[in-house]
């Protein structure tokens, strides 16, 4: 129904104007998710304010207390009132602005929304003013406005958040949680400004502290520790008018999730996928499965080819060109790489993986190891000299790229100067032609380079040496390309039956396109019935082989089985964990000839204390060691042989990842972590003993159809499903 009152009065229906006070809240909704948000927000203020040194206190995990102290340029004595006000900022003027945006912050959306659903101080003054503001504001409402004596710079309190919106509070963590939270966002903007100190204390404990010198390697020894530091590398690359700066990880600290790739663009945390897909082709070769390069990067690029107003919270960007972002970031990693000889190093040839023994798979290495294409090489070695000798050239002739044009003709040069890499040795060793050896294609670039190398008396030309680099390049691209495109590429089922049988295949109806199925206890119970006999099943199967070093086949019955060897014995070694982990007994655990010292970040420790009941439980003999150390003496049984420090690490990260799940998922999870760790993996060769001892075991279990994740162990296929494929049914 729709009232209309009189002349000059309110229009009465079911829409209405809301107050200002609801419309803040559902504001900070959206900007302010927790005090984190809190934290982010007022950080990324005190930054475009210019200061050079900011601290962050926080008590009760920032719920009823956060204070932000910077030494910026301050807020001017007439502007504290309406900085609390929705929508204003000083960082724009009008929409065009937002186009070109290389402040932090631009919405005027953050202090109105903390406003709404805090106690909020505020104390500031400006170089200019004499004297400092104080504003006291809760629930929007400005309570207090007084003068007060205070340095240059900024200071704002936060209490009591979510004080008026209980629903909020409600979903709020932990402290530790919640801390956890805010020393994530102080160490992603401590690492993309390391020329600015940043200090966090929580309940009067330093948890950050970095210097300030402008040294992104000093900001991760100061976050990350000694360990992390020493095994960074830095990158400095352009491509065209993109410029990447930061620091890519060597495999040695690859760790078994991507919570240490961390992406800035305009020095604006993201998260994005092609930032992520650029880093995995870059380090392909060198990780193994499951592993991801620590890297902070920060894409310096135009702002109006890159969208930040996509979210409030400012995570997600949209790039006018993606290609080319990926190609930048994937360049950068490769040339970090080979500047630092982590490409030439990482080709090896693969080594005899089977490890022969009595016992149910002992200490084994991974085959896996990726041996690059050595024409690719070449061209990267190459590469390298070029740019050696072009760096050499231009210190012996003093090259500046201002004066190039007055010092020297290019012109009269170029019939004088030999380039040092001919089209011809470009096109030799560019091209892939698999009738030529390898060897002597590796000779042929020898052979150039030693003959340039004889040729003292030729003065190099820069112009020369910079256009052969930039060919090597496109060359290395092309073939990079063409890689990838080959390891993506599978031949269809009819590509392979024409080049057998030089026709078509047979249409095969629709119907008879059935695909392997997975075991399951309803469906099949022949195969893992309960069995008293040991050998009574033994004589039911018939072992036929195992293909790719990894999937293991056999029958029984009428039907051909295919087993997951990594899958299969991780099922098994969970339920041994499993078994350890729940008995009440004395735990199966082994003591190490040396304990494992092992330094932690902050976060990481606090993790570990309050996990700490976990790992006893499983057969761990750990304890604290000093401030973020703990020593490790002893492992369950089943892990005596794995690498203790990147089993321990690589669980803690998994217990982060279900942090704020129930206790039996993060059990579950926590042993299913060490099962995969401790169990023989894809590639590794078996025996055929050691191939009947894992069904022998697999076989005794109470439900094996599946790994502690959730995959398969098993699937099928019917003596009649085969015969229709080959249409004799």
């Amino acid at each position: 129904m729709v009232v209309y009152i009189g002349k000059g009065e309110k229009y009465m229906g079911n829409i209405v104007l809301l107050d200002e006070l609801t419309i803040n809240k559902i504001a900070a909704g959206e900007v302010i998710e927790r005090p984190a948000s809190v934290v982010k927000e007022m950080v990324e203020n005190s930054i475009d304010a210019g200061a050079t040194s900011i601290t962050v206190e926080i008590k009760n995990g920032g719920i009823s207390y956060i204070r932000i102290t910077d030494n910026g340029k301050g807020i001017a004595k007439d502007d504290t009132e309406i900085a609390f006000e929705r929508h204003a900022t000083s960082k724009i003027r009008q929409a065009s602005d937002i186009e070109t945006i290389h402040s932090m912050g631009f919405r005027g959306e953050a202090l109105a929304s903390i406003a709404a659903v805090a106690n909020v101080e505020l104390i500031t003054k400006t170089e200019n003013d004499e004297i400092g503001t104080r504003l006291v504001v809760e629930a929007g409402k400005i309570l207090e406005h007084e003068e007060i004596g205070c340095k240059t710079g900024t200071s704002i309190t936060v209490k009591n958040l979510f004080f008026n919106t209980p629903v909020r509070y409600k979903f709020l963590k932990k402290d530790f949680t919640e801390s956890g939270y805010i020393e994530d966002a102080i160490t992603r903007l401590a690492l993309v400004n390391p020329n600015i100190s940043f200090k966090l204390i929580n309940s009067g404990k330093v948890i950050i502290q970095t210097s300030g010198n402008g040294d992104i390697q000093a900001v991760i020894y100061a976050i990350y520790g000694k360990n992390i530091a020493e095994n960074v590398l830095k990158v400095d690359y352009t491509y065209e008018d993109i410029h990447i700066t930061g620091v890519i990880g060597k495999p040695e600290i690859a760790r078994s999730n991507r919570s240490n790739q961390i992406f800035f663009v305009n020095n604006r945390y993201v998260k994005d996928k092609t930032l992520s897909g650029a880093i995995e082709k870059g380090f392909k070769g060198l990780l193994t499965i499951g592993k991801y390069a620590f890297s902070i990067l920060n894409i310096e690029m135009d702002p109006s080819k890159v969208d930040v107003n996509v979210h409030p919270a400012k995570l997600e960007v949209r790039f006018s060109d993606e290609s080319k972002i990926f190609k930048s970031v994937y360049h950068a990693v490769n040339d970090t790489l080979l500047k630092n000889d982590l490409i030439k190093n990482s080709e090896k040839e693969e080594n005899d993986t089977h490890i022969s023994g009595s016992s149910l798979f002992g200490n084994r290495t991974t085959v896996g190891t990726e041996i690059k294409n050595n024409t690719f090489n070449s061209l990267l070695e190459l590469q390298k000299k070029i740019k050696e000798d072009l760096e050499k050239s231009r210190k012996d002739i003093n090259y500046n790229p201002l004066k190039n044009n007055e010092e020297k003709n290019i012109d009269e040069k170029k019939e004088d100067v030999k380039p040092i890499v001919t089209n011809e040795t470009l096109e030799k060793t560019a091209t892939v032609n698999t009738e030529v050896k390898v060897d002597e294609q590796k000779n042929d670039v020898k052979e150039e380079l030693t003959t340039n190398e004889q040729k003292d008396d030729i003065k190099l030309d820069v112009e020369e040496l910079e256009e052969a680099s930039k060919e090597i390049d496109k060359q290395i691209e092309n073939l990079t390309n063409e890689n990838i495109k080959d390891e993506e590429k599978k031949e269809s089922f009819d590509e392979m039956y024409f080049k057998i049988f030089g026709t078509k295949p047979p249409k095969i109806e629709e119907e008879q396109k059935e695909e392997p199925k997975a075991i399951t206890k309803e469906d099949n119970t022949t195969l893992f019935e309960t069995i008293e006999d040991d050998y009574k099943y033994k004589q039911q199967y018939k072992f036929i082989g195992i293909v790719f070093n990894t999937y293991i086949i056999f029958e029984m019955d009428d039907e051909m089985y295919i087993m997951d060897q990594h899958a299969a014995h991780e099922r098994i070694m969970f339920e041994k964990v499993k078994k350890n982990f729940y008995s009440d007994e004395e735990k199966d655990s082994q003591l190490m000839i040396l304990p494992d010292i092992i330094t932690l970040t902050h976060k990481e420790m606090n993790i570990a204390k309050e996990n700490m009941e976990l790992f006893r439980k499983a057969g761990f003999i750990i304890d604290e060691f000093g401030d973020n150390t703990i020593k490790i003496s002893g492992t369950p049984s089943i892990c005596i042989d794995l690498n203790t420090r990147d089993l321990f690490l690589e669980t803690l990260d998994e217990i982060n990842s279900v942090a704020r799940t129930a206790k039996q998922e993060i059990e579950n999870k926590f042993l299913a972590t060490i099962a995969c760790k401790a169990a023989v993996k894809a590639h590794m060769v078996l025996s055929k003993e050691e191939v009947e001892s894992l069904m022998d075991e697999l076989l005794k279990l109470p439900n094996p159809f599946t790994c502690p994740h959730g995959r398969p162990t098993v699937i099928k296929m019917s003596k009649y499903e085969i015969e229709r494929k080959f249409e004799r049914k």
